[in-house]
């Protein structure tokens, strides 16, 4: 046992010593600098989970964007409710549902760096008519995950993005 501990830590040693890392571990640059979001509703669930992303990831979320190396626009945000399937007494029994947030990323002189993206989430979930409670629930856990998606795949842009001494 004393001796797969060592191996165990030897290897994790020999690893960390050559630079590696686990993929997708640095999810934004660290010297991307300030950040200004800006969207038509800017108390938004979206904006208030992007924000709390970006500061969880160092990134300094500025009220101006005279104040920052980069902006953020979100230009539309849809969410669409649908039945997926209905059963055999013609009531739904599944819902897709879809978000998509249309964004770009601009630079601090005004040049677009990302051009207009969208981000997309669809996820189907079971409807149970008997307990509309727990369905209710189950939509709104389900809706948060989207959320998270959508800030994910907006934060995978940033990646691209140049850093702020190379501007």
């Amino acid at each position: 046992m004393m001796i797969k501990n060592i191996l165990l830590t030897t290897m994790i040693l020999l690893l960390s010593a050559c630079g590696w890392q686990l993929r997708n571990s640095e999810v934004v640059p660290t010297d991307l600098g300030s950040l200004y979001l800006s969207s038509n509703d800017a108390h938004s669930d979206l904006i208030q989970e992007l924000t709390r992303a970006l500061n969880l990831y160092g990134v300094k979320v500025v009220s101006s964007s005279a104040d920052a190396s980069y902006s953020v626009v979100i230009v539309d945000f849809r969410r669409t409710r649908r039945t997926g399937t209905i059963n055999a007494a013609a009531r739904v029994a599944e819902y897709q549902l879809n978000e998509d947030v249309d964004f770009l990323i601009i630079g601090a002189d005004g040049s677009q760096l990302i051009p207009l993206s969208t981000a997309s989430v669809e996820r189907v979930y079971e409807f149970d008519e008997q307990d509309i409670l727990a369905s209710d629930s189950e939509e709104r856990l389900i809706l948060s995950g989207m959320r998270e998606e959508i800030v994910r795949q907006i934060l995978n842009r940033l990646r691209v993005v140049p850093s702020a001494g190379q501007q």
